[in-house]
């Protein structure tokens, strides 16, 4: 950016996200090209791996680091016409990701409001519905779009759950509270850490006392949707089922196109 000195830039997209430190799915990744926008009346930045975008619209400063321009994250966001609806979503939840969030939901949906006229806003705002606050990683986020796009309600993300036995309250990754059922990704990375371990087995041992049915979803069944829906699928209708039993009302059959 210094040899832009002096010049209206702000960064772009991806360049811009990933210099925020948002999380992106490896196919928006772009390490190479260094993305900026010009103001119509400026000049154009011709250097190698440097792609100059246009914007009509006033660009407002939401934030200078390191001597470097940036727009609110949400105009970033809009930026990433070329993402699928899945990746749109997985980086709005990226935005608003429980460990260090760049802006609050409710700064989300504000900017959102605030950008008629953008390319793409009629989907974005579609999307925005589907991008929730609190979620630990992408791989969460595919997870929890696997279940909804299989057919089935969406699962509250991040819940509380206090565990008598311990006398603490663990987060499960995602679940369905009145059925006591939670979906949780294990992206194995403790594997061969033996503290983490136990402290996991722990974990998981005091939310089963308190009633809590946990699947696991890992990478590889991922590749797999139709399966990882059917086995919570399963799990919501046995347990609601239970509930029916025991409340002497009729049992509710969950319906999803997941057969």
């Amino acid at each position: 950016m210094r040899a832009y000195a002096g010049r209206e830039l702000h960064l772009y997209g991806v360049t811009a996200l990933q210099f925020l430190g948002v999380d992106l799915p490896s196919s928006l990744e772009d390490w190479q090209t260094f993305h900026v926008l010009t103001p119509t009346d400026q000049y154009r930045p011709e250097r190698r791996g440097v792609v100059s975008h246009r914007s009509v619209r006033a660009s407002s400063t939401w934030r200078t680091r390191q001597g470097v321009r940036l727009l609110h994250p949400v105009d970033h966001w809009l930026q990433l016409t070329r993402a699928s609806d899945a990746e749109l979503v997985q980086v709005g939840d990226a935005i608003l990701r429980r460990r260090d969030p760049l802006v609050t939901l409710g700064d989300f949906e504000r900017r959102l409001a605030e950008s008629d006229g953008t390319q793409g806003i009629r989907r974005a705002r579609r999307l925005a519905k589907l991008v929730v606050p609190q979620t630990g990683s992408l791989a969460e986020t595919r997870t929890r779009l696997t279940l909804i796009d299989g057919g089935l309600p969406c699962p509250l993300v991040n819940p509380p759950v206090f565990c008598r036995s311990v006398g603490r309250t663990f987060h499960v990754d995602m679940g369905y509270v009145e059925e006591r059922v939670g979906v949780e990704y294990d992206g194995v990375v403790h594997v061969g850490n033996r503290h983490q371990m136990e402290i996991d087995a722990i974990r998981r041992r005091a939310l089963q006392e308190e009633g809590w049915l946990i699947i696991t979803v890992t990478a590889d069944q991922l590749r797999y949707p139709t399966e990882v829906v059917r086995s919570v699928e399963a799990a919501l209708v046995m347990r609601r089922a239970a509930v029916g039993r025991s409340t002497g009302e009729g049992t509710v059959i969950w319906r999803s196109p997941v057969r």
